[in-house]
């Protein structure tokens, strides 16, 4: 009887211990799940913007034939297009990589635009319950 209050120290010290562990664990959980939604919504308006980058391309390229441009001056855009399409892919996602820090490095499935597209192609259901705003 004389240690029993050594006993409960002891018990509620392994019970803190205990929860605290568990809180830090489903905080882990949830801070990766957080950080993989953000990659796959995040990929995903960069490729929309892109879309609609291609469309003012295209619409641009449309007009400039209607007004009668040089194939000098409509190939010159072409390329001007290309360079900055190619130059956003490049940039956005080094960004979202360099965003992670060295902590989370691991966390990041892509290291260049052919790779995050098959990222985000293969979380595609992840990206359509977002839009919908269902739970995920």
């Amino acid at each position: 009887m004389e240690y029993s209050w050594l006993l409960n120290i002891l018990v509620f010290i392994f019970g803190y211990v205990t929860c605290r562990t568990f809180y830090f664990l489903k905080a882990t959980r949830k801070s990766i799940k957080i950080l993989q939604i953000t990659q796959v919504v995040g990929l995903f308006i960069i490729a929309r913007s892109l879309e609609h980058f291609q469309y003012a391309r295209s619409f641009r390229l449309d007009i400039m034939k209607e007004n009668g441009a040089s194939d000098h001056n409509i190939n010159a855009i072409q390329v001007q297009f290309e360079n900055e399409t190619a130059r956003f892919k490049r940039k956005s996602v080094a960004q979202i990589i360099d965003c992670h820090g060295s902590f989370f490095k691991q966390m990041v499935d892509f290291n260049d635009w052919p790779t995050a597209m098959r990222y985000l192609e293969e979380n595609r259901a992840a990206v359509i319950s977002f839009i919908k705003g269902d739970e995920i």
